[in-house]
């Protein structure tokens, strides 16, 4: 079985926890045979506060990534934030620009709009909603960041655990279709991992 050995580079816990458990789950529903092992040494050198420090850091610590850590697969995440909406697929194709050719062969960006806690609201509903038809995906990518931390966690700044037992089970929750028709930036992220896997398999 192939042994894919990934690391993260991102703003928080919430995009950690999400990535770590959404992993596992794409392997299982891909039916690909690929055992996952996560660089902690790569992680925690080059562990971020916020998106200031990833976008001050990714560049080299991309190429660092490939070449000391030897990693196969290196995941970035940065908010959206208040960039303008309409503009998305301009900005990520400037973040993948950053990357020099051979580690953009083996990064994938996630990019939240506004934020992964908007995803993670957007996964809520569905749950909560299995049968509605309405695309809410305006109605949520409109709630302003701290909101959306409160609607999700109750409140503004939760804790760690806090946010890790919430964000695990929105992805034990995740309908990964419907996502995609709903968030254009959770569409971008999922087709550029499926790239990934389907060219590394």
């Amino acid at each position: 079985m192939k042994i894919v050995n990934y690391s993260l580079l991102c703003e928080d816990v919430a995009h950690e926890t999400f990535i770590k458990d959404l992993l596992p789950h794409f392997i299982n529903i891909s039916g690909l045979e690929i055992n996952l092992g996560f660089n902690k040494d790569f992680f925690y050198k080059y562990k971020c506060r916020n998106s200031k420090d990833v976008l001050k850091r990714y560049v080299k610590a991309s190429i660092d990534a490939i070449d000391r850590f030897e990693i196969d697969l290196l995941l970035i995440g940065i908010d959206y934030d208040d960039r303008d909406r309409g503009r998305f697929s301009n900005e990520i194709e400037k973040l993948y620009s950053g990357i020099v050719q051979k580690v953009r062969e083996k990064s994938v960006i996630f990019f939240p709009v506004q934020a992964i806690e908007h995803w993670l609201l957007l996964i809520q509903y569905r749950y909560q909603n299995p049968n509605s038809t309405k695309n809410v995906s305006n109605d949520f990518e409109k709630i302003q960041r701290k909101n959306a931390k409160i609607d999700l966690y109750g409140a503004r700044r939760p804790l760690k655990e806090t946010q890790r037992k919430i964000v695990s089970e929105m992805v034990n929750q995740i309908n990964i279709d419907w996502l995609k028709t709903r968030s254009q930036s959770f569409n971008r992220f999922y087709s550029d991992l499926n790239g990934f896997f389907t060219q590394s398999n």
